[in-house]
Protein backbone atom coordinates (compact mmCIF):
# COMPACT_ATOMS: atom_id res chain seq x y z
CA UNK A 1 0.00 0.00 0.00
CA UNK A 2 1.60 3.56 -1.30
CA UNK A 3 0.97 6.74 0.31
CA UNK A 4 -1.03 9.30 -0.98
CA UNK A 5 0.52 11.96 -2.70
CA UNK A 6 0.61 15.28 -0.89
CA UNK A 7 -1.85 17.15 -2.75
CA UNK A 8 -4.24 14.78 -1.94
CA UNK A 9 -3.32 14.88 1.53
CA UNK A 10 -3.56 18.53 1.99
CA UNK A 11 -7.09 18.37 -0.01
CA UNK A 12 -8.22 15.82 2.17
CA UNK A 13 -6.76 17.87 5.41
CA UNK A 14 -8.44 20.51 4.65
CA UNK A 15 -12.08 19.62 3.73
CA UNK A 16 -12.14 18.22 7.27
CA UNK A 17 -14.48 20.88 9.88
CA UNK A 18 -12.64 22.89 11.82
CA UNK A 19 -13.17 21.95 15.33
CA UNK A 20 -10.32 24.29 17.15
CA UNK A 21 -11.08 28.37 18.15
CA UNK A 22 -8.77 30.90 19.57
CA UNK A 23 -9.78 32.65 22.54
CA UNK A 24 -9.48 36.10 20.98
CA UNK A 25 -12.42 34.77 18.48
CA UNK A 26 -13.94 33.01 21.00
CA UNK A 27 -14.77 36.18 22.97
CA UNK A 28 -15.35 38.18 20.39
CA UNK A 29 -18.41 35.61 19.47
CA UNK A 30 -19.14 35.94 23.54
CA UNK A 31 -19.29 38.91 23.44
CA UNK A 32 -22.00 39.22 20.62
CA UNK A 33 -24.26 36.70 22.52
CA UNK A 34 -23.41 34.20 19.95
CA UNK A 35 -21.76 31.25 21.35
CA UNK A 36 -22.45 29.55 24.93
CA UNK A 37 -19.49 28.66 26.82
CA UNK A 38 -19.34 25.10 28.29
CA UNK A 39 -17.34 24.10 30.93
CA UNK A 40 -16.01 20.67 31.51
CA UNK A 41 -13.90 20.48 34.47
CA UNK A 42 -15.16 18.84 37.24
CA UNK A 43 -15.87 20.79 40.29
CA UNK A 44 -13.09 20.84 42.30
CA UNK A 45 -10.88 22.14 39.54
CA UNK A 46 -13.74 24.96 38.79
CA UNK A 47 -13.37 25.61 42.73
CA UNK A 48 -9.65 26.10 42.29
CA UNK A 49 -8.90 27.64 38.93
CA UNK A 50 -12.11 29.63 38.26
CA UNK A 51 -14.05 30.12 34.93
CA UNK A 52 -15.22 31.60 32.22
CA UNK A 53 -17.93 33.87 33.81
CA UNK A 54 -20.96 33.08 32.40
CA UNK A 55 -20.37 29.63 30.84
CA UNK A 56 -22.38 27.00 31.63
CA UNK A 57 -20.52 23.98 34.32
CA UNK A 58 -21.21 20.55 32.71
CA UNK A 59 -18.81 18.32 34.16
CA UNK A 60 -17.32 15.15 31.75
CA UNK A 61 -19.79 12.74 33.74
CA UNK A 62 -22.64 14.64 32.89
CA UNK A 63 -22.35 15.77 29.18
CA UNK A 64 -23.04 12.48 28.01
CA UNK A 65 -26.50 13.04 29.44
CA UNK A 66 -27.06 16.79 28.25
CA UNK A 67 -25.91 16.23 24.21
CA UNK A 68 -27.87 13.21 23.57
CA UNK A 69 -31.10 14.99 21.90
CA UNK A 70 -33.41 12.85 23.83
CA UNK A 71 -32.74 14.80 26.71
CA UNK A 72 -35.23 17.46 28.18
CA UNK A 73 -32.64 19.40 28.78
CA UNK A 74 -30.67 19.30 25.32
CA UNK A 75 -33.84 21.56 24.11
CA UNK A 76 -33.22 24.32 26.72
CA UNK A 77 -29.56 24.11 26.84
CA UNK A 78 -28.12 23.76 22.91
CA UNK A 79 -30.52 26.71 20.86
CA UNK A 80 -30.05 25.97 17.53
CA UNK A 81 -27.78 28.71 15.65
CA UNK A 82 -25.68 29.27 18.50
CA UNK A 83 -22.02 27.90 18.88
CA UNK A 84 -20.49 25.96 21.45
CA UNK A 85 -17.57 26.76 22.36
CA UNK A 86 -15.85 23.72 24.83
CA UNK A 87 -13.26 24.46 27.37
CA UNK A 88 -12.07 22.76 30.77
CA UNK A 89 -11.46 19.39 31.78
CA UNK A 90 -9.04 16.85 30.79
CA UNK A 91 -6.41 17.34 28.40
CA UNK A 92 -8.31 16.16 25.29
CA UNK A 93 -12.09 16.20 26.64
CA UNK A 94 -12.94 19.54 24.86
CA UNK A 95 -11.65 18.79 21.48
CA UNK A 96 -13.58 15.07 21.98
CA UNK A 97 -16.66 17.14 22.86
CA UNK A 98 -16.73 19.50 20.48
CA UNK A 99 -16.20 16.06 18.01
CA UNK A 100 -19.08 15.15 20.14
CA UNK A 101 -21.89 17.31 19.53
CA UNK A 102 -21.02 17.32 15.79
CA UNK A 103 -21.62 14.28 15.37
CA UNK A 104 -25.13 14.41 17.49
CA UNK A 105 -26.42 17.77 14.57
CA UNK A 106 -24.46 20.40 16.83
CA UNK A 107 -22.55 22.13 13.86
CA UNK A 108 -21.62 25.11 15.76
CA UNK A 109 -19.63 22.67 18.41
CA UNK A 110 -16.03 24.14 18.87
CA UNK A 111 -13.06 23.47 21.17
CA UNK A 112 -11.03 26.48 23.03
CA UNK A 113 -7.83 26.62 22.19
CA UNK A 114 -5.65 26.61 25.12
CA UNK A 115 -8.71 26.75 27.47
CA UNK A 116 -9.08 29.14 30.66
CA UNK A 117 -5.22 30.10 30.75
CA UNK A 118 -5.68 31.26 26.62
CA UNK A 119 -9.23 33.00 27.67
CA UNK A 120 -7.97 34.97 30.21
CA UNK A 121 -4.50 35.95 28.55
CA UNK A 122 -6.47 37.36 25.76
CA UNK A 123 -8.65 39.17 28.39
CA UNK A 124 -11.70 37.34 28.88
CA UNK A 125 -13.47 37.41 32.12
CA UNK A 126 -12.92 35.05 34.87
CA UNK A 127 -15.19 34.18 37.56
CA UNK A 128 -14.30 31.97 40.52
CA UNK A 129 -16.83 30.43 43.08
CA UNK A 130 -18.44 32.69 45.68
CA UNK A 131 -17.79 30.46 48.54
CA UNK A 132 -13.72 29.42 47.80
CA UNK A 133 -11.14 29.85 49.62
CA UNK A 134 -9.38 31.82 47.42
CA UNK A 135 -11.71 34.94 47.29
CA UNK A 136 -12.01 34.76 50.85
CA UNK A 137 -8.30 34.79 51.52
CA UNK A 138 -7.65 37.77 49.28
CA UNK A 139 -10.66 39.59 50.97
CA UNK A 140 -9.48 38.91 54.05
CA UNK A 141 -5.89 39.78 53.48
CA UNK A 142 -7.80 42.95 52.18
CA UNK A 143 -9.43 43.86 55.40
CA UNK A 144 -6.09 42.69 57.71
CA UNK A 145 -3.90 45.30 55.88
CA UNK A 146 -6.74 47.96 55.89
CA UNK A 147 -6.96 47.51 60.05
CA UNK A 148 -3.42 47.02 60.38
CA UNK A 149 -2.49 50.23 58.67
CA UNK A 150 -5.22 52.41 60.38
CA UNK A 151 -4.08 50.99 63.67
CA UNK A 152 -0.20 52.05 62.27
CA UNK A 153 -1.55 55.48 61.58
CA UNK A 154 -3.32 55.77 65.10
CA UNK A 155 -0.04 55.06 66.83
CA UNK A 156 1.67 57.58 64.67
CA UNK A 157 -0.36 60.22 65.40
CA UNK A 158 -0.46 59.52 69.26
CA UNK A 159 3.85 59.36 69.08
CA UNK A 160 3.61 62.75 67.34
CA UNK A 161 1.32 64.24 69.73
CA UNK A 162 3.23 63.28 72.78
CA UNK A 163 6.57 64.71 70.79
CA UNK A 164 4.87 68.17 70.16
CA UNK A 165 3.58 68.35 73.84
CA UNK A 166 7.16 67.52 75.56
Amino acid sequence: MTAAPASQRSTRARKRPVVVIEAREAITLYRRKQAVLVDLSDWESADETGWIQGSFHCPPGEFAGLIDPTSPLHARLFEPGKVFIFYGGPKFAPLAAARRARALGLDGALALRGGLKAWRNAGGRVAGHPQSPFPVLKASFGFAMRYALSVARAKYARLRKSFEHA
